[in-house]
Order: structure tokens, then C-alpha cells, then sequence
């Protein structure tokens, strides 16, 4: 009975790690496209890239968190039923009470790197925030540095021009021309 009870255990275990993955495996590419795929790309001509910091696009960073934390929850939420499963067995009186302690440790460890990484996590918005921030104000400055540099106007004071009489032919005092 206690085999039966063993192999049933291992049977769910390897349930919760295969089945995420069978799931993600229709959504992903599989080892053999990812070969393909990688061989078309070096066997394309190389174009030269701009040399930056980031070539990563803010969509594909988005997309690439939203998995990480997608992967999380189903860890969370696989650890959870796993220790839920543990307590079950030995409430029932089928396995002895000490086949709760590797649930408990995977959950608690598991949970302290989620703390780690938020930790983490958070480290990295901030440095961004910074990075974001140094680069507005190197952008405030070198337009600054531009308006400065570019030069002014020389303004030239025009002075008022001599007074000469002109002609006016309602004047009182007509004259003829050459008088």
C-alpha cells in the first residue's frame, strides 16, 4: 500500500512540472524551430548595429516580464497544491506526517527568492528611473549648451536721419523748384 501511495506521489510531482510544460510548449517554439530559427539569423548578412546600451525594445522587455511573472504565479500556485496535496495524504492517515517537510521547504525557499526578487526587481525600476532622469537633464543641457552656442544677433542702433525739409505742396510758402 505505501509503494502504491509513493508512486502516486511521484506521479503528481512530475504532473505539476510536465504539464506547465506541455501547455507553454504550444505557445513557445520548440528545440528544433529554435535551431532553424537561429540558423536563418546567422546565415543572414550581417547589417552593422547602432552601437547603444539597449538594443532590447520596451515591448519585447514588457513581454519578456509578463512571462517571468506568468512562470511565478504557476510555480506559486504548483508549490501551493503540492504542499496542499502533502497535508492531505498524512490528514488521511495514508503516508506519515514527516512527507510534509520538502513541500514546506520548497514553498518557504521558493517564497524567500520571490521576496529576493522583488527586491530585485524594484533595485532595477530604480535604476532606470535614474538612468531616465540623467538622461533628461544631459538632453535639458545639451540644448542649453546649443542655445548658447549659437550665435546672437549683432543689434545695430540705427540713429534718427538728419532732418531734411521736404517738400509740401499745401505749404504757405510755396516755392518753385530750384528757388
Amino acid at each position: 500500500m505505501s509503494s502504491a501511495v509513493l508512486y502516486l506521489a511521484i506521479v503528481a510531482v512530475w504532473a505539476i512540472v510536465l504539464v506547465p510544460m506541455w501547455l507553454r510548449r504550444d505557445t513557445e517554439q520548440s528545440g528544433i524551430s529554435k535551431i532553424l530559427h537561429k540558423d536563418a539569423e546567422e546565415e543572414a548578412p550581417e547589417e552593422e548595429e547602432p552601437e547603444e546600451e539597449t538594443e532590447v525594445t520596451p515591448r519585447r522587455n514588457a513581454r519578456g516580464r509578463a512571462a517571468v511573472i506568468a512562470r511565478r504565479r504557476r510555480r506559486t500556485a504548483g508549490l501551493s497544491l503540492l504542499l496542499l496535496t502533502a497535508i492531505t495524504v498524512p490528514a488521511a492517515g495514508v503516508a506519515p506526517w514527516w512527507i510534509v517537510a520538502p513541500p514546506v521547504l520548497l514553498l518557504a525557499g521558493h517564497l524567500t527568492l520571490l521576496r529576493v526578487a522583488v527586491k530585485m526587481d524594484a533595485a532595477h525600476a530604480a535604476e532606470e528611473r535614474a538612468r531616465q532622469a540623467a538622461e533628461r537633464i544631459r538632453a535639458r543641457e545639451a540644448a542649453r549648451a546649443a542655445e548658447a552656442a549659437t550665435p546672437q544677433a549683432e543689434i545695430i542702433e540705427l540713429s534718427a536721419p538728419a532732418q531734411e525739409e521736404v517738400f509740401d505742396q499745401y505749404a504757405d510758402d510755396r516755392r518753385a523748384v530750384g528757388e
